[in-house]
């Protein structure tokens, strides 16, 4: 059976379209200077409204109309990159600032992502309009479905995004915003968006480029003569020992970057460490590390299309502080160690601290778990995120959850450590074939949310949420939070949730 398998198949989700889902406005602040807001139009708020006729604001998103010029939010089912939508707002016509117009808030930096398609056979334009109505730039809108990018840079207040022509139907809009001193991509996208023009490729702010080629300048001479500011750029694949990030140095990659930590070796042979702040790592395999691919004990860094496999131990940790830490289509996959127990996707573990973020991550095949948040001490968001078949792994099995959501199960730990209660919340996640469970609560005392999420086909249960009040193995008796299922599927597999609520519309439990 041919293991390795592809990102976008490892994300297709299999949501049974009879599943009313919802997905709540998310905005995520991860500091002073860096934030997320999203508005996906199948969220009841707006898939209530029907036609538009006169301007409305949901939710901080204000949709412009007039009643000769209407929109309308409508059911209609695509896929994107593996993330099902389910409700549009079709503009119907060409727009203005005036009316079919969507006015959006920015921030003074800010990276545009819009869900959208051509509602025609042909790609039409999406205009990006400043406060006074001068276009700023386009995103294309072609007649499959896809994610364009506008990044802005001016002065805070909104924009504004309309049709140049005929309908284009909008799925969902997310705003990533972030000051000078945090690092953004340019916004160019495959669907044909346009950038403000700020000249930079990169993620860097400011400061020198260094590439990193075979036959060149090492990774390791790179990091050493890089400072805050610095871009580091991988030009295909390369060789490197395990090296330690500075603060505020940037990785990207072009040309398939890889970065390959064969040469490592032991429990400290982990390939990139980051301890400091405010880094940007991007379009890059980390793989063959000894231990970790990637551990961050930092705070405030961005993660963006990063993959790693046949690392010895987890792809990419958070532990020790850790915190808002942010993972954007970030793939994990085959890592495995030999003993079967440490090896995961994804970890927010070991007192890692608050606020980290995943979204539209992928974990698959990895011989312990998707993600392990044990012994995490701060909340964990995910959205859109996938774990399927964990737990197996080049003939070795391991612990086999998708998602093991915190907890601790050890006298080492302590008592601190299991009443330090965290509200996990999960939206749109899936889990899929997992040796074990799909959503496992793992002695997590907190309130566990999740919303539209699905699980199909794992082994001993899609949902493991138990009784709360249990015995735990320290001797004590631990009460637990009853976690939220709300909007949620289970497909081909029991589920143990007598510890949780449903609510909403769920279906197969």
């Amino acid at each position: 059976m041919e293991l390795c398998i592809r990102r976008g198949h490892a994300r297709l989700r299999l949501a049974a379209m009879f599943m009313v889902a919802i997905f709540l406005l998310t905005s995520i602040p991860v500091n002073a200077a860096s934030f997320s807001t999203s508005w996906n139009f199948k969220s009841s708020n707006f898939k209530s409204l029907g036609k538009i006729s006169s301007t409305k604001t949901v939710d901080g998103l204000t949709l412009v109309a007039t009643s000769s010029k209407t929109m309308q939010v409508k059911a209609e089912n695509v896929t994107v990159d593996g993330t099902s939508y389910t409700y549009a707002l079709a503009l119907g016509g060409s727009g203005s600032t005036s009316y079919r117009a969507v006015k959006v808030p920015v921030y003074g930096k800010d990276n545009i992502k819009v869900t959208l398609r051509s509602s025609g056979s042909s790609t039409r334009t999406l205009i990006v309009a400043d406060a006074n109505g001068k276009k700023l730039g386009t995103i294309s809108a072609a007649p499959t479905a896809a994610r364009g990018s506008y990044f802005y840079s001016g002065n805070a207040g909104y924009v504004y995004l309309y049709s140049a022509g005929s309908g284009i139907n909008i799925y969902k809009i997310q705003v990533d915003s972030v000051t000078s001193d945090s690092s953004s991509s340019s916004g160019s996208s495959s669907s044909g968006s346009s950038s403000s023009g700020s000249g930079s490729s990169s993620s860097s702010t400011s400061g020198k480029t260094i590439e990193v080629k075979n036959g060149g300048t090492t990774l390791e001479a790179a990091v050493k003569s890089a400072s805050k500011g610095t871009t580091i750029v991988i030009n295909g694949t390369v060789k490197s020992g395990k090296i330690s990030l500075p603060a505020g140095v940037n990785i990207s990659g072009k040309n398939k970057a890889t970065i390959d930590f064969s040469s490592t070796s032991g429990s400290s042979g982990k390939g990139i460490t980051i301890s400091g702040n405010g880094s940007t790592i991007e379009n890059v395999v980390i793989k063959n590390a000894a231990d970790n691919g990637i551990y961050v004990t930092g705070s405030n860094n961005t993660f963006k299309n990063v993959e790693t496999c046949y690392n010895a131990d987890t792809g990419i940790q958070v532990s020790d502080g850790g915190a808002y830490n942010k993972f954007y289509d970030c793939y994990s996959h085959h890592n495995v160690d030999s003993k079967a127990e440490n090896a995961d996707g994804f970890a927010v573990k070991l007192h890692s601290g608050e606020g980290n973020y995943f979204e539209n991550c992928t974990a698959s095949y990895n011989v312990d778990d998707g993600w392990d948040l044990y012994a995490a001490h701060g909340a964990v968001e995910f959205v859109n995120c996938t774990a399927n078949y964990n737990g197996y792994c080049d003939g070795l099995y391991g612990d086999g959850n998708g998602f093991k959501l915190g907890g601790v199960d050890n006298k080492t730990e302590g008592v601190a450590a299991h009443l330090d209660p965290l509200n996990h919340k999960l939206t749109n996640c899936t889990a899929i074939g997992n040796y074990k469970t799909g959503f496992d609560r793992n002695n997590q005392s907190g309130v566990v949310t999740m919303i539209g999420c699905y699980a199909k086909s794992n082994k001993k249960y899609n949902y493991n949420w138990p009784l709360t009040g249990s015995p735990s193995a320290l001797g004590y008796t631990v009460t637990f939070g009853k976690a939220i299922i709300q909007d949620c599927t289970s497909v081909d597999g029991s589920n143990n949730i007598k510890g949780a609520t449903l609510k909403g519309t769920c279906v197969g439990f």
